[in-house]
């Protein structure tokens, strides 16, 4: 009978965590999803608020990158008409129906115009991240040099020019890897209009955000010589918040414009993710260290008892 009571005991306490379990499950998710999440903003707080000096760093690309909008804009306004005529010449006679072909021409051309808005501004987007690589590079030097405290490597020309094409190899680099998946698989997508897209959709948010999380803890981890293996570690071993950082930065990078004001709170954002993450890996490291050491301890005071 008593025996009947502990078991009964026991398997009452045994369903109890199991449930607490279950229910705490959910919420930890929940939590790792949403601390990555707020890395972005961490890191638009930090440039933006707390260390507004940072300016030298970010507005540069900002003003390239505005004036390569202004260019693309004014080329696509000034030449979409010429390049509708090279397929469709305007007519030029009198009466109705050359007036409704040069009504549809016209219509045409603003579609022209439209189409080149947006290609053009796509592809800034794109390529705004190679030129402002480097100035991202020095940004999230200065990050990491505000947080910790720890100098940077003294001032080199030679050394800024060998980091800038170097950084600049490897972003070409990561957007080529970025086409090579997304490219065939939004094109497949038509194959299958509703499964094909559905598909492309779900593994899309999933690889651009995981994407994103790599590229934007890259520089921290390239100054510390980390290859793309540890890269990769990380985001295995720090699933959640690393998905959520950069599902953060893929809600904001891909609007128009507000991408550009967004970039520095981005590397911000990676860089302190990164340095959190090294010295949580760091700390398990070292547990691990000491509970090893802690368990060979009593094996090798027993062996000294024996001698």
């Amino acid at each position: 009978m008593v025996l009947s009571v502990g078991v009964g005991e026991s398997a009452k306490s045994a369903a109890k965590s199991a449930a607490g379990a279950a229910i705490a499950m959910p919420k930890q998710l929940a939590v790792g999803f949403w601390r990555g999440l707020a890395y972005p903003f961490r890191g638009a707080k930090f440039v933006y608020l707390q260390h507004p000096g940072l300016v030298r760093f970010w507005i540069f690309p900002i003003l390239i990158t505005l004036l390569v909008i202004a260019l693309v804009f004014a080329g696509v306004w000034h030449y979409h008409g010429a390049v509708v005529d090279l397929v469709w010449t305007e007519p030029t006679g009198e009466g109705f129906w050359n007036s409704v072909i040069r009504f549809f021409h016209g219509f045409v051309e603003v579609l022209v115009a439209i189409l080149g808005f947006v290609v053009g501004l796509v592809a800034v987007t794109f390529l705004s991240a190679i030129f402002a690589a480097p100035f991202n590079d020095a940004l999230s030097e200065e990050v990491e040099r505000l947080r910790t405290g720890r100098e940077g490597p003294p001032f080199s020309l030679v050394a800024v020019a060998r980091d800038s094409v170097r950084t600049v190899v490897i972003e070409v680099a990561k957007l080529g890897i970025w086409a090579a998946v997304m490219l065939p698989l939004f094109i497949a997508s038509f194959v299958a209009p509703v499964v094909g897209q559905i598909i492309y959709s779900v593994f899309g948010f999933f690889f651009t955000a995981a994407y994103f999380s790599i590229d934007y803890v890259d520089w921290p981890a390239a100054r510390r010589n980390r290859g793309v293996a540890y890269r990769f570690s990380l985001f295995r071993d720090h699933f959640l918040p690393m998905l959520g950082f950069g599902t953060g930065v893929w809600l904001f990078l891909f609007v128009p414009l507000l991408n550009l004001l967004f970039m520095p709170a981005a590397v911000a954002g990676g860089t302190l993710l990164f340095l959190d993450l090294e010295g949580q890996t760091a700390d398990q490291q070292t547990d691990q260290e000491t509970d090893q050491e802690d368990r060979s301890a009593p094996s090798k005071e027993g062996q000294g008892g024996e001698s």
